[in-house]
């Protein structure tokens, strides 16, 4: 890797830095500046001085092998906390580097950032208070229905005349619009700029329930103080892999990433790095691993 980067990063000197990119701009300021979600455990959490996370430690992994790198020895690194409706226009305009928290990778958002290797399967879920409507739990609960003519407005029955919390500027958001059109109902939706925003105005009763990643609510479940009183559904309502955003157009810079991320993905050390957030890997969380990384 050493030999490979070396010879790249000199000839990115002799560049512009408008036209050489993120490696030119990163070898002539010896600082990275990583964007992340400070509200996004166990993926990414922090503030301007410290950061931890999933995918805070994909980030590192690129700053260790740049690190390495001649000249590089004292890189910085800046950890810049931004809200989610913020973050690709930063990635967009320079401000930020790579943005290491993990994000739906869509059309619409390629229009102005690139995207990495996937690092995680995304499964969205919801969290709701235990005493909560039956048959509000029971919509939620995603257990089998009979196929009957009266199935639709039994699901209505539990979701209508509800209000939802989704994470402002989320592909969530768009998914749950899409459910109150398709299912007719007359549903309040109500956007929150955190997870722990959105969990709070579910204990709060300001909100019957709040959509989001999964993994990210039973991490705050289990975190809050009342997370007895709340219950994360076992049903998954949409699944998509998620990826780190890096600026457009940047091919050198890719691929540094995208062979960090393979290098620390494969293997044992993908598996324990999994553990560390998440537990042990199922088979098919294994298989994923192998399936988005690059030899």
């Amino acid at each position: 890797m050493n030999r490979l980067l070396a010879p790249l990063l000199a000839l990115l000197l002799l560049v512009p830095a408008a036209q050489a990119g993120t490696l030119a701009r990163i070898q002539a300021s010896h600082t990275l500046t990583l964007g992340f979600l400070a509200d996004n455990a166990p993926f990414s959490e922090g503030d301007e001085r410290t950061a931890s996370g999933y995918a805070i430690d994909l980030c590192q992994a690129l700053v260790a092998r740049l690190r390495s790198e001649p000249g590089l020895g004292d890189l910085q690194v800046r950890y810049r906390p931004l809200p989610l409706e913020q973050a690709l226009e930063a990635v967009h305009g320079g401000q930020v580097d790579l943005f290491c928290s993990p994000l739906v990778e869509t059309l619409q958002r390629r229009e102005l950032v690139s995207f990495s290797l996937p690092v995680f399967t995304a499964g969205l879920g919801v969290i709701l208070r235990r005493d909560a409507d039956p048959t509000l739990l029971a919509a939620l609960s995603g257990a089998p229905r009979e196929r009957t003519p009266t199935w639709r407005a039994t699901i209505n029955q539990g979701l209508n005349r509800r209000s939802f919390a989704v994470l402002r500027g989320s592909t969530n958001l768009q998914w749950a619009q899409q459910q109150v059109r398709t299912l007719g109902l007359q549903s309040r939706l109500e956007e929150v700029g955190s997870y722990q925003e959105g969990v709070e105005r579910v204990l709060r009763r300001q909100v019957d329930a709040f959509f989001g990643e999964r993994l990210s609510l039973l991490n705050y479940q289990a975190r809050s103080a009342e997370g007895d009183r709340l219950q994360v559904s076992e049903h998954l309502f949409e699944v998509a892999r998620v990826a780190l955003a890096l600026p457009r157009d940047d091919d050198a810079f890719r691929l540094l990433v995208d062979r960090s991320i393979s290098e620390t993905l494969r293997g044992p050390g993908g598996e324990a790095l999994y553990s560390r957030y998440f537990g042990r890997p199922s088979e098919q969380q294994r298989m994923l691993l192998r399936l988005y990384t690059l030899p």
